[in-house]
């Protein structure tokens, strides 16, 4: 009898954490901006089982369930690489996996590990954690050579498929932040590859 109330009253509170959620999602989903972004922040800042967000982000979010994703992996993976970068990132589902794969990624740069390219190697989704690790070296170095943070020297951490993806990640960052006027040099950086 003590074992059926424990379960119901787990079972209660899963539910109730849902419908607080679900409704602070729909609240956030009507206001102005990005609303999966919005979403997957809002659900990463609750104490939710993986599955009822990629859900709740599926039912919400439909064609932007990626962004809903990784703004909720962006939420949840935060503090310091400790031990396993590729940990958090296994036995999600492909799109959680994916997401997980492309904040890890952000976060290698970040934190200043020695490989990054290497490290996507590992991840779920390698080609999609190379590409972010272009996008943040660029954002922290730009494509200079000779500059150790550089996406240049970041990238040439990998090697085949994953060094093109990188500076490919490099390239898009560029033009996304500075449009036509880095178009050519953003070229010039990924067309080898």
């Amino acid at each position: 009898m003590k074992k059926a109330l424990i379960a119901f009253g787990s079972l209660a509170l899963v539910l109730l954490l849902f419908l607080v959620g679900a409704t602070w999602a729909l609240y956030l989903q009507v206001k102005e901006g990005k609303p999966a972004w919005r979403l997957g922040a809002a659900l990463g800042s609750l104490p939710l089982p993986v599955p009822l967000v990629e859900g709740t982000c599926r039912l919400l979010a439909r064609e932007d369930l990626p962004l809903c994703a990784r703004a909720y992996m962006k939420k949840r993976l935060t503090g310091p690489l400790v031990g396993n970068p590729t940990a958090p990132c296994r036995g999600l589902s492909s799109p959680m996996a994916r997401a997980c794969s492309e904040v890890q990624a952000l976060r290698l740069v970040e934190e200043r590990v020695s490989r990054p390219v290497a490290v996507c190697e590992s991840m779920p989704y390698p080609k999609e954690c190379a590409l972010y690790v272009g996008r943040a070296a660029f954002s922290q170095g730009g494509f200079r050579l000779g500059k150790d943070r550089s996406a240049s020297a970041i990238c040439a951490t990998g090697r085949g498929e994953l060094l093109a993806y990188c500076r490919v990640g490099a390239s898009m960052q560029a033009v996304a932040r500075e449009g036509e006027k880095i178009l050519r040099a953003a070229e010039e950086f990924c067309s080898p590859y």
